[in-house]
């Protein structure tokens, strides 16, 4: 096979020689071809290279983009109210962990909780910080939740030492079931056939076991309440490193 390289005239035109080596000058630069073994080399450099940013890219989001879900007021007043119709006569306590436990639930199955709630760990368990603060009638909950007053009945029962308990009562109008999605409402229903007649103490040591949980609370240091993180709610590390690739980037969003 001939091999031809380049070289340059003293006027500058390239002329052809087949025994010189196999190079040519080009405004002053030599470009030498590079054989196959050499340009493989480079190819599996540079795919290793685009291998080790998309790695880091993906480690960056998982830390960079947990899954900060907004708090939907509106629809936390309305399944408050559906919890009213379903399950009237529950507790506070009960109602905060009845919507912690849907959804967790939800996010594990569908990658998005029902009501995207602000969930804090505090000594008896999981709370439900909008929810909470509405059933105590806390005026900046109702303002955000663009209420007067809750579409059902509340009740304050004093307790020997402590500050006293809310419960939830008789409903006072239908659910708009608009806001709900078929599987917010089957999940939630679910929940109360599975948890609605449990104990305090029964939900109080099922939620201690959970990994967003304690890792909320053991890093409270001196404070009463931790923020929980969603994508701790999953238990299996490698489905929440999944759900956050996927979700984390959109769920500020939902």
């Amino acid at each position: 096979m001939r091999v031809e390289s380049w070289t340059t005239t003293d006027d500058g035109a390239a002329e052809s020689s087949p025994h010189a080596p196999s190079a040519r000058k080009q405004d002053g630069y030599q470009l030498i071809p590079l054989d196959n073994s050499e340009m493989f080399t480079r190819k599996l450099v540079l795919v290793r290279f685009c291998l080790a940013v998309r790695i880091a890219f993906r480690n960056c989001a998982r830390r960079l983009m947990p899954l900060n879900f907004r708090p939907n007021p509106e629809k936390i007043v309305e399944l408050l109210l559906y919890l009213a119709h379903a399950r009237p006569g529950a507790d506070a306590y009960q109602a905060v962990k009845f919507f912690y436990l849907a959804d967790r639930e939800h996010l594990a199955r569908y990658g998005r909780p029902i009501t995207q709630e602000s969930y804090v760990a505090m000594k008896f368990g999981p709370v439900a910080s909008t929810a909470f603060d509405l059933l105590n009638g806390n005026p900046n909950a109702m303002r955000l939740a663009k209420v007067n007053e809750l579409p059902f009945v509340t009740e304050q029962v004093p307790r020997l030492w402590k500050s006293p308990l809310t419960y939830i009562r008789e409903p006072k109008r239908e659910v708009d079931f608009d806001l709900f999605s078929k599987s917010d409402i089957r999940v939630f229903d679910e929940i109360l056939a599975k948890y609605g007649k449990l104990s305090f103490d029964d939900l109080y040591h099922i939620t201690h076991k959970h990994y967003a949980y304690t890792r909320a609370w053991n890093a409270r240091g001196t404070a009463k309440a931790s923020p929980m993180r969603y994508e701790e709610m999953i238990e299996s590390e490698d489905a929440r490193k999944r759900l956050v690739e996927d979700v984390g980037p959109v769920a500020a969003n939902f």
